[in-house]
């Protein structure tokens, strides 16, 4: 199954589940990425990252369809990493090294994340 991934371009906001299960799971709160204020984290009550909301230049990546996804990741351009970022148990892509321009995403904690797989 696919993640849910969609794209609002006349308001620039984008939103990604980060596993397909993730669109089911309740969120307890919205959290601004401290590198990133383009890009908030919906976290669920475990304190895992359901999804991503992306705002501004970073929801345009969202215009494209993944070139590359699994069940661990997810890569929305073939960009080089310039700079990651780890949170709740995530690897953030950027291609800038100042955090900026989200590429994708990885679960580097598979075990947190197990049951939404």
């Amino acid at each position: 199954m696919k993640r849910n991934i969609t794209y609002e371009q006349g308001i620039d906001i984008g939103y990604i589940y980060l596993t397909p299960r993730a669109r089911h799971v309740k969120i307890k709160e919205t959290i601004e990425l401290d590198v990133n204020e383009c890009i908030n984290a919906e976290i669920d009550p475990k304190g895992r990252v359901a999804g991503l909301e992306l705002f501004a230049e970073e929801s345009e990546v969202l215009r494209n369809t993944p070139v590359y996804e699994d069940k661990l990741s997810l890569r929305l351009t073939d960009q080089e990493v310039l700079s990651t970022y780890q949170w709740s148990g995530i690897e953030f892509h950027f291609s800038t090294p100042d955090h900026k321009g989200l590429i994708g995403f990885s679960i580097v904690d598979s075990l947190l994340y197990n049951d939404l797989l």
